[in-house]
């Protein structure tokens, strides 16, 4: 068998999703968005010629910490991804993303769920 994509596997995902119902698409909408978070952050830094060290110590928390999340695999407080988003001059904003968004099931615990968040880079001026 030949090797799969990851769009294959994230299509498939998203079928399964569907199949279970909308609180499993709503979940993996979360997971999509905490990815595309870690992704973007590591792309700012990256572009900044920052290492996941030199921007550790910036903010004032362990490599380790910047590696678990650009891979996903942290939860941060909200206070840490601000820091590093200030650190690589991003803010973190809080937005509607139209009628579809307050048609979603109701989470019961932004904290315990990871709650998507944007990032937009800060303007200089």
């Amino acid at each position: 068998m030949g090797k799969r994509k990851f769009s294959d596997f994230m299509t498939g995902l998203a079928a399964e999703a569907k199949a279970e119902g909308p609180e499993a698409v709503e979940e993996l909408e979360t997971f999509r968005e905490y990815f595309r978070l870690a992704r973007e952050m590591a792309a700012a830094r990256k572009a900044k010629g920052l290492s996941q060290q030199e921007l550790a110590k910036k903010c004032g928390v362990h490599q380790s910490e910047i590696s678990d999340i650009e891979r996903g695999t942290a939860n941060p407080t909200f206070r840490t991804l601000q820091t590093i988003a200030r650190r690589l001059d991003y803010r973190i904003i809080f937005m509607a993303l139209g009628p579809k968004a307050s048609r979603a099931p109701a989470r019961k615990s932004a904290s315990s769920q990871g709650v998507p968040v944007r990032t937009r880079q800060r303007s200089r001026g």
